[in-house]
């Protein structure tokens, strides 16, 4: 009796209280509007409203996933298209990555004529000059010769390569330059495969509600979805020609991959439907190695996935022999992609890493599993994850850290440890699926380590999405529950989606600082924070 009350008396004080500072944000914003001044102000009045529509006894959280029917699962249409907008719609203003001033960022526009015209090299015409030196692949030496040579190429044997995956030219580069017969911009194919990222999470996110919480609140899966797309892509945002190229096309196959491989254990019953489910999702996957290697290792999943699929059926050759067809895309892939590496570097698994003329002799660096090797993962998996960054005294504040610095919300992972989510997990067969996604990132994040002389920031985009949606799972099976606990959960994941779009902005901001000063400053004068 006395919880039904204070429930009514919280719900009396609520309908008077969000009106009322509803009208106090409105006449403080147009004071501010028409006095220029105190804007400070409007932040924190908006600030505490959010707050307040958020907090854990919300009527936001009334309504589930499972109430609705279809309309809600198209109601995340427009939802999802915002996000589209906002990571694809800034890509086109910086000129460093939108193709005013393409230096070496043109590699996938010129290896799609490149291929059409029956190479798979580049034609530059000044291949030769680094065969005076004793070492090529070593900048100090290059920079002490003054020879000119093409930053972030491979050369090999006297011939100019991409070093980034080939599978995009394919996807995206030939085909719009047999149809238009112009040739792609860089940045635009960023754009179509950061949109088909975000577009996959929001997806793959109302598939997993629907399968195994169906009592998350609708606009927690809104909220999260956002939210893991724009950590997810932020760093694209800001640098979207050529490096996040591959990387948002390995996204983008990996994310969709992964929906296919969920339909196909959890979701249909039928083993002629799983099987062609799988077929798709095992296609995407083995695509994804072409983009980006290290993103594709999120193709081990698929091991935990397939133990689950294989405890609900007696196994028969019968089965074995659909499952091998089922996998045969990751085969034919890999052959296709093995006799590119070949004919290019005469070795099947070389993608190019050793002969990469960038900041240091990459010869020097591979999967090694010697103790000093495995002390350096250690020690810089360390930074990677919990590492700290001082922050800036103006406009936009942040700088890139580890990633729990730079998206606290990854923090309630360790909700899995609550009874509540272990209980779920167990009933819908999740564990090996949650224990696939710790060691996957783990061993792309040791893979990262490995291959590189020191981590940059986009590394992290090869594991944001992973964590991510180990965190929504988390959040879906902690909602699960009953009473102050979900309404907790709810609550926080909510409240740190909104902080995790704040932290993509401003670390976004961040970035393009460093070469588009004067664009930060414009966007700080027009929130009137400098």
């Amino acid at each position: 009796m006395n919880e039904r009350i204070r429930n009514r008396t919280g719900a009396r004080w609520a309908l008077w209280f969000y009106p009322a500072w509803l009208v106090l944000t409105v006449i403080v914003t147009v004071t501010a509007a028409v006095l220029d001044s105190g804007w400070g102000w409007v932040y924190l009045c908006f600030c505490a409203l959010l707050l307040f529509a958020l907090r854990p006894g919300s009527g936001l959280y009334a309504r589930a996933v499972e109430n609705g029917g279809r309309w809600k699962a198209l109601g995340a249409i427009p939802a999802a298209g915002a996000v589209i907008a906002a990571c694809v719609l800034p890509m086109g203003r910086l000129p460093i990555w939108n193709g005013e001033i393409p230096g070496h960022r043109n590699q996938y526009e010129l290896m799609a004529e490149a291929i059409l015209d029956g190479r798979v090299e580049f034609a530059y015409g000044d291949e030769d000059e680094l065969f005076k030196l004793d070492n090529p692949y070593d900048p100090e030496e290059r920079e002490a010769s003054g020879v000119r040579y093409h930053w972030d190429h491979a050369w090999y044997n006297g011939h100019y390569y991409m070093y980034f995956g080939v599978v995009p030219v394919f996807l995206v580069f030939i085909p719009y330059r047999l149809l238009t017969g112009d040739a792609l911009t860089t940045y635009h194919a960023t754009q179509l495969f950061a949109a088909l990222s975000v577009a996959g999470i929001f997806a793959l996110f109302y598939l997993l509600a629907r399968l195994f919480f169906k009592k998350l609140p609708y606009v927690v899966y809104l909220a999260l979805s956002g939210a893991v797309s724009a950590m997810s892509l932020w760093y694209a945002t800001a640098e979207p020609a050529l490096y996040c190229t591959a990387i948002t096309s390995a996204l983008a196959l990996e994310i969709w991959s992964l929906w296919f491989f969920v339909r196909a254990v959890w979701d249909v019953k039928r083993e002629d439907r799983q099987l062609l489910l799988a077929g798709a999702g095992a296609l995407l996957g083995a695509l994804s190695f072409g983009c980006r290697p290290s993103v594709a290792l999120a193709n081990l999943l698929v091991i935990p996935m397939l133990a689950v699929f294989l405890r609900q059926r007696r196994i028969t050759g019968k089965l074995l022999g659909r499952l091998a067809l089922a996998a045969l895309p990751y085969a034919l892939v890999a052959a296709g992609l093995m006799w590119y590496n070949y004919i290019r570097f005469e070795d099947p698994f070389e993608f190019g890493q050793a002969y990469q003329l960038t900041v240091a002799d990459q010869s020097r660096y591979g999967v090694s599993l010697d103790p000093k090797t495995l002390l350096r993962v250690i020690r810089e998996m360390a930074v990677s994850f919990f590492g700290s960054a001082k922050p800036r005294e103006s406009f936009p504040w942040l700088r890139a850290g580890g990633v729990f610095l730079n998206f606290p919300i990854l923090l309630l992972c360790g909700g899995a440890f609550s009874p509540t989510v272990r209980k779920s997990m167990r009933r819908y067969k999740l564990p090996p699926l949650m224990a696939g996604i710790v060691i996957t990132v783990l061993v792309i994040s040791a893979v990262d380590i490995m291959w590189t002389p020191y981590l940059l920031e986009r590394y992290h985009m090869d594991i944001y999405f992973l964590m991510g949606i180990a965190c929504y799972l988390v959040i879906g099976l902690w909602s699960g529950g009953e009473g102050r606990g979900r309404r907790l959960a709810c609550s926080a994941a909510s409240v740190l989606s909104v902080v995790t779009v704040i932290s993509a902005f401003l670390l976004y901001a961040a970035t393009i600082r460093v070469k588009y000063p004067e664009i930060v400053g414009g966007i700080a004068s027009a929130l009137r924070l400098a």
